[in-house]
């Protein structure tokens, strides 16, 4: 087996989070996969929980979870059972072409990794290479500064994260991942179809008496609602969410990718991805006024964040229904 070895990534389409990074960084053998986000993953989702006491609004993207990827093959081990072949079986998965995605393993042993030597925390990630060298994983995960990266951890930090939590009999997994040979094709139909059903749902829809998880253009609602609260006090500013305006950049920048390839395939003028781009500039914006607000505290910013984030939503709403107006006129020519 050879010493040193290296798989490659490619910029994932989403990545606040790490099963989200996961799914699409993996498929630099498969590259048409990105299409399967750009026909079907993009309806938010949260639940409604801080409105009664819960300190998140939980947000995220419906299927951006790389286990719910459809075009990914796996190999699941329980590493309980593994015991002492543990870095056998991730050496032989990367030289088989799998990349080896790891959950429940303690960040507090791992240096470089976000929570070490300051919070024994179960975290995931990607192993995408190994160095017998110098006994090294390359893995692709949150660092220390909060850096969505690729960087090198030693191989016994990561075995005493599994160790750890196998102790506290909470059982890590490790999965192999790799990219089925299956082309997906870019379907505006699909597309234009789940734009659809990302604007029909409204607060109507999901009311904030209601329980359960909210979807669609209504997150915006409830993400103003979580910042009003923050605003409020009633959601402590040591407790705050740091993750919800960057779901919602990510969102905006893979819906302004995914119009341009709906007028592409359509023959439709520019007209939308132009009226578009300025929100995704906002949510930009509005990322980093939030990201200044958890650095050091500035609670003026937060009914600013809330009201533009109302208007950003508005205008997505105008936007997006001008191009299903459009792509709708355009076949009944």
């Amino acid at each position: 087996m050879e010493k040193r070895l290296e798989l490659p990534l490619v910029p994932p389409v989403y990545s606040t989070y790490h099963f989200q990074g996961n799914g699409s960084a993996v498929i630099a053998q498969n590259p048409s996969i990105r299409n399967w986000y750009l026909n079907q993953v993009l309806m938010l989702s949260c639940t409604r929980k801080f409105l009664s006491g819960f300190t998140t609004p939980e947000i995220s993207i419906e299927k951006s979870s790389w286990n719910t990827n459809p075009y990914l093959e796996t190999k699941w081990y329980n590493a309980q059972h593994l015991g002492g072949y543990i870095h056998y079986v991730i050496r032989n998965l990367l030289h088989e072409g799998y990349y080896v995605c790891f959950d429940k393993v303690d960040d507090y042993y791992i240096p470089g990794k976000s929570w070490y030597h300051e919070r024994h925390f179960p975290h995931d990630g990607c192993i995408c290479g190994y160095n017998q060298s110098d006994k090294t994983y390359l893995i692709f995960a949150y660092d220390q500064n909060w850096l969505y990266r690729k960087f090198s951890i030693p191989q016994k930090g990561f075995l005493s994260g599994v160790k750890a939590r196998i102790h506290e009999k909470s059982y890590p997994s490790i999965c192999g991942v790799r990219t089925k040979n299956e082309e997906v094709l870019f379907s505006p139909d699909e597309a234009l179809g789940a734009i659809r059903t990302y604007l029909n749902a409204t607060t109507e829809q999901y009311p904030e008496n209601g329980e359960g998880t909210v979807l669609g253009h209504a997150v915006h609602h409830y993400l103003a609602r979580y910042v009003d609260k923050l605003a409020a006090g009633e959601i402590p500013y040591e407790r705050m969410d740091r993750r919800v305006f960057r779901v919602i950049w990510e969102h905006k920048v893979i819906m302004a990718e995914r119009i341009l390839k709906i007028e592409e395939a359509l023959s439709l003028d520019a007209g939308t991805s132009r009226a578009y781009a300025p929100l995704v500039k906002e949510a930009h914006h509005l990322r980093m006024l939030y990201a200044a607000h958890h650095m050091k505290r500035r609670d003026e910013l937060l009914p600013v964040l809330s009201k533009r984030l109302r208007e950003l939503a508005k205008a997505e709403r105008t936007v997006l229904e001008d191009l299903l107006r459009k792509a709708r006129e355009r076949k009944q020519k």
